[in-house]
């Protein structure tokens, strides 16, 4: 049944325990046919953005490119490697991950007095050194932090409810974290999980390769608006071997686009010109449709041998991304990607 969310949230606020444990008040008891077995599921709708990702899929494995899965983690260093000069205006647009470190939180007489308020109990000698050392094995990463409650619970022969409130009101270490960044980013670019990709497989597979990945990517925008969203999906590809010319960036583009009712199409330079491409051959892909006439859907280009080389790639490569939320707007006639999503 429906609730009060004020209400719950004022319960919670005052007693998270208390609150956790009068959850099931919510609940409608179900009658005959609303028990399983008797209670079905049936078809119901895909997600738009979805629908979109899993026909670029299909497309791609139709024209015979293999699928693959990038990492997604990518560390600071090798958006220097792949970028060159440009990596600190791409590090601009990047997320940094960041953490928690694992506090060095002592036990003295005011958190054992702490605890003894809060458990009605005084902490018995056996009771603390248990305590200490599972403190310093969280610290040292021994205890994992979804373990860490139930095994202080244990070692206080107390209930989980008191454990949980120990934490939040008696240790001021666990309190007092804030989160520390990393050198690890998430991927802004496909192109920044391809040359990891490619690196360990190039020379242990029978060339050319053909590969594709229709996945996440995250960027950093300064807001998110009608065609731009700080996390998008990019449908990509590479053809790699040792003969690929920009020929291989026209051809696969027909033969993807044409699955959407794209028919003819200009190839023009890209006037932003990455370094991670070779010197004119970044271009931009514009198609011609029934209804939206001629628009930009893609681009590619040929990796630079000097960004290669920082991975001990020898053999040239194409890659084509196209973004998927644009491609959904002009299939479902949208004028904002935001409702699409």
């Amino acid at each position: 049944m429906r609730f009060d969310t004020d209400s719950f949230r004022k319960r919670a606020r005052e007693n998270f325990e208390r609150a956790w444990h009068e959850g099931p008040e919510v609940l409608t008891p179900s009658g005959r046919e609303g028990r399983y077995p008797r209670l079905s599921y049936s078809r119901a709708q895909t997600h738009p953005i979805y629908e979109m990702v899993n026909r670029l899929r299909e497309t791609y494995l139709l024209i015979g490119f293999d699928e693959t899965c990038n990492p997604i983690i990518v560390e600071e260093k090798d958006v220097y490697r792949q970028f060159g000069p440009e990596a600190s205006a791409v590090l601009d647009r990047v997320f940094y991950l960041g953490g928690l470190d694992r506090p060095n939180q002592g036990i003295g007489r005011p958190e054992l007095d702490g605890i003894s308020r809060i458990t009605g109990k005084d902490v018995s000698p056996d009771e603390e050194a248990r305590l200490r050392e599972i403190l310093q094995k969280y610290k040292k990463s021994a205890i994992d932090g979804d373990d860490l409650i139930h095994a202080t619970s244990e070692a206080l022969c107390i209930d989980d409810g008191m454990t949980v409130e120990i934490y939040d009101r008696v240790f001021q270490a666990f309190r007092d974290l804030e989160p520390q960044s990393s050198r690890n980013t998430l991927r802004s670019h496909m192109t920044s999980g391809w040359f990891l990709t490619l690196s360990s497989i190039w020379d242990k597979s029978p060339l050319p390769l053909r590969l594709f990945s229709v996945d996440r990517c995250f960027r950093r925008e300064q807001e998110e608006g009608p065609t731009r969203l700080m996390c998008y999906h990019s449908a990509s590809c590479v053809v790699a071997g040792d003969e690929i010319s920009v020929d291989e960036g026209k051809a696969v583009s027909q033969a993807l686009l044409s699955a959407f009712g794209f028919t003819d199409f200009r190839f023009t330079p890209d006037e932003k010109r990455s370094k991670y491409y070779m010197p004119d051959t970044q271009t931009e892909v514009y198609a011609r449709h029934p209804v939206h006439d001629w628009v930009e859907v893609a681009t590619f280009g040929l990796y630079s041998p000097s960004a290669l080389a920082e991975y001990e790639i020898g053999i040239p490569v194409m890659n084509l991304g196209l973004g998927v939320e644009r491609l959904a707007m002009l299939t479902y006639k949208s004028d904002d990607i935001r409702r699409l999503t």
